[in-house]
């Protein structure tokens, strides 16, 4: 809706309202309907809407501190709010007049210091100015209560005395000037909670306005009571609808933050996939291609020692290592593209390890003595052969560069339902802890262990030899050595 027309609505509603109001009491002239139950009940929910208004205007304020500073009109509904439950739970009688009198000018007065907001004046004058008027609200209605023999006559003969009408048209003045710079705000910056305090400030004026001109329990003081309680239908339906905004907010939020929480958890996961692929595509260059590469580097080496002496045979080493190279070469490209070793079953995998042991032994005089159980071979899941294989690698391939070893075994048997592998040699053997802390080969076993589930362990001393072994558990296997 357009300002201008939004403003003829407000404008007409008023308007209307106070025609009802002066044309009412010809209607019912002389009629008195005193009910206490039903007024107490009405500025106990009035009270209640104006706390509660109060409350959100300061909490408004304190996470928007950068904005329109809301402290004196939440200062005037609380102070307001406050003085009209001490209204409610007084009897009839001055201090009952009073205290609604006092109530209306708290409420003038945080809507008329509103044109003070906007100004140069630091805000931390408005907080002060709204911790007095709360507190001083809440005393004066415990001193109302407390001293009712001190207050000023506010009622005589049926009648409100010119000391009750007074604050009630101040008040009224306050309410009027609060309505109009809610108005100007809202032409100037398209706010609609600016047109909310207008039709609020608008209603309780009017109010206040009528109240000049009734007489207690009359039909124009009734009519002004449910003006006001119109008002507060509105300051409600602020609240409520503040609250379910925040709450929809705070929902919103929560979406966003286990969503959030999700992607932050699906990327966690992804990227530990991607460190865990990472760790075993270096494990398996490790192991498997560079191992290779060192068993073909010893191959070349033969074959540059023979050909002086044999160049037939010398020949025939280098189409071997040739043929070796594709191996090693279809290894890197599956590594490269990121594919899975060739599935391996336990026949090839003994077949595998008579090959390492035929070229370790032609080319470094290095003899390796196998004690390989075809069963416990064939016991071997694809993944479980393809480690062992990278560990026999592995151990041949430290024997051959570090121990200097002539001899070693390799042995795979089936103990008591577990599958055991055994690698051993002559050599001068090592420092465990040393090679765990400055190698990679160690640290790749264990890792290929844990991965399988199985228990691994190296025993080695300075020139004693070393001896690498795995254990598989196998259940359901009762063969044994």
């Amino acid at each position: 809706m357009k300002p201008f027309s939004l403003s003829l609505v407000v404008g007409g509603g008023s308007l209307a309202a106070l025609a009802i109001g002066i044309v009412l009491p010809e209607f019912l002239a002389g009629s008195v309907w005193p009910h206490e139950p039903l007024h107490s009940t009405l500025e106990t929910v009035g009270g209640l809407a104006a706390i509660s208004m109060g409350i959100m205007l300061l909490q408004r304020t304190t996470e928007h501190p950068n904005q329109e500073t809301f402290y004196p009109i939440a200062g005037g509904f609380l102070g307001m709010g406050i003085l009209e439950i001490f209204h409610a739970l007084s009897f009839p009688g001055n201090g009952f007049v009073f205290m609604r009198s006092l109530a209306s000018l708290f409420g003038g007065l945080g809507f008329g210091l509103m044109w003070l907001s906007a100004s140069e004046n630091p805000k931390i004058v408005f907080k002060f100015l709204l911790w007095i008027m709360t507190g001083g609200a809440f005393a004066l209605g415990l001193w109302t209560i407390g001293f009712p023999q001190h207050l000023p006559v506010m009622i005589r003969h049926g009648e409100f005395t010119p000391t009750a009408v007074a604050p009630k048209s101040f008040a009224c003045m306050l309410f009027f000037a609060g309505s109009f710079h809610f108005f100007r705000n809202y032409h100037r910056l398209r706010r609609p909670e600016d047109i909310l305090f207008a039709s609020l400030a608008l209603i309780f004026g009017l109010s206040e306005l009528m109240f000049t001109y009734s007489t207690i329990w009359d039909s124009r003081w009734w009519f002004w009571h449910f003006l006001r309680l119109m008002a507060y239908g509105l300051v409600l339906g602020y609240v409520v609808r503040g609250y379910l905004k925040t709450n929809s907010e705070l929902q919103s939020s929560l979406m966003q933050t286990k969503q959030a929480e999700q992607a932050i958890r699906h990327s966690e996961q992804q990227l530990r996939s991607v460190l865990e692929a990472r760790e075993r595509m270096a494990q398996d260059l490790h192991d498997g291609v560079i191992q290779s590469t060192f068993a073909l580097k010893l191959n070349l080496e033969r074959c540059q020692r023979l050909v002086p002496q044999n160049p037939k045979e010398a020949l025939t080493g280098i189409g071997e290592v040739l043929r070796e190279l594709k191996s090693v070469i279809q290894d890197l490209r599956r590594h490269i593209n990121g594919l899975e070793p060739e599935c391996m079953n336990g026949q090839q995998w003994v077949e595998e390890i008579g090959t390492i042991a035929h070229t370790v032994e032609t080319s470094q005089n290095l003899h390796l003595d196998l004690a390989i159980d075809q069963e416990a071979a064939n016991l071997l899941t694809p993944e479980e052969a393809i480690h062992l294989l990278y560990v026999v690698k592995e151990s041949i391939s430290n024997s051959l560069r570090h121990s200097q070893a002539t001899s070693g075994t390799v042995s795979l048997q089936i103990r008591e339902g577990t599958i055991h592998l055994e690698v051993t040699d002559n050599g001068l053997g090592f420092d465990p802890e040393k090679a765990y802390a400055d190698g990679h080969g160690l640290k790749n076993m264990a890792a290929r262990a844990r991965r399988m589930g199985a228990r691994f362990h190296v025993w080695a001393e300075p020139h004693s030899g070393t001896r690498v072994m795995f254990d598989i558990e196998k259940k359901g296997s009762h063969a044994t050595a």
